[in-house]
């Protein structure tokens, strides 16, 4: 299940990790000076902490907005899941963080993710709901893909290949259905990439191991 908490702490963290940094035609420091132009190296866990108290009330609606949301959805989201990886994801715990930094990043490794406050309420759906994605297709890999056992998740094919997957997925009618917004690739940079794996998943009529495995031959 998928739910939304608040971590300030959080945000301290990702203040100092995106400051400075750029990947696949994404400048993060500039989407981050864009909505808070005042922070930087010196003042960010003062202005992290005065934003927090400020605007508490904002964000607890935010959190109580998307968590009905989800429960609403997400039993239907999980469904759809099972018959793609013909596993069941339902019963994982996948916590999100709400941000006040538009950065959306991911922890693999205890399932988190966080989501831009100010996003609308399907927005902040469409981020919880790919980031689930993410670790549906890693957890997946990790159990039945021996070629991806020492490819890096944050960086590199099996990286780009998520991300293009997700959008394959997401934009699927029956997960449309549920999400009620276009999957938009995020990384420019991977636009070309994104047609040719998308010929492959559909050369693969919904084999999705051979679909994998055929993807990571594309990168070699």
């Amino acid at each position: 299940m998928i739910t939304i908490r608040l971590n300030k702490e959080l945000d301290y963290e990702v203040f100092n990790d995106f400051k400075d940094f750029k990947v696949a035609g994404i400048d993060f420091s500039e989407k981050i000076k864009k909505d808070h132009p005042e922070i930087d190296g010196n003042n960010y866990q003062q202005y992290i902490d005065n934003f927090y108290l400020t605007n508490n009330d904002l964000l607890e609606k935010n959190i109580q907005e998307i968590n009905d949301y989800l429960n609403q959805n997400q039993q239907l989201f999980f469904a759809e899941l099972r018959k793609i990886f013909s596993l069941d994801f339902l019963g994982k715990e996948y916590t999100g963080y709400l941000s006040i930094f538009n950065c959306n990043p991911r922890y693999i490794e205890d399932q988190t993710f966080q989501v831009f406050y100010k996003k609308d309420l399907l927005g902040k759906a469409e981020v919880a709901f790919h980031e689930s994605l993410h670790f549906a297709f890693f957890d997946y890999c990790g159990q039945f893909i021996e070629e991806t056992k020492d490819l890096s998740k944050n960086n590199g094919p099996l990286w780009e290949l998520s991300e293009i997957f997700n959008v394959i997925i997401l934009n699927l009618p029956q997960l449309q259905a549920i999400i009620r917004r276009p999957e938009q690739l995020f990384y420019p940079g991977l636009k070309e990439k994104l047609v040719k794996i998308q010929n492959l998943w559909d050369q693969n009529n919904g084999d999705i191991k051979n679909f994998i495995k055929e993807s990571l031959k594309f990168y070699e």
